[in-house]
């Protein structure tokens, strides 16, 4: 989420038909941010998957990538 600074209604459209269309197909999410607001975005995200959703800061890459990896 590097310089995320929200959606457009024609992209949020867009990862809604995502999220739906691929609902089962996706086991983890990280999330990574470098901003204390965009930890609510896991939580805000929850209701449109049915993904373990994990907020990681973005100096912690690394463990965010060996997370989405485990099986």
């Amino acid at each position: 989420m590097h310089d995320f600074h929200g959606w457009t209604a024609g992209a949020l459209w867009e990862d809604l038909k995502f999220d739906f269309e691929h609902w089962k197909d996706i086991e983890r999410l990280a999330i990574v941010g470098e901003s204390k607001w965009e930890v609510g975005m896991a939580v805000f995200c929850k209701p449109f998957t049915a993904a373990k959703i994990h907020y990681f800061d973005h100096a912690k890459l690394d463990q965010a990538k060996a997370w989405i990896a485990e099986d």
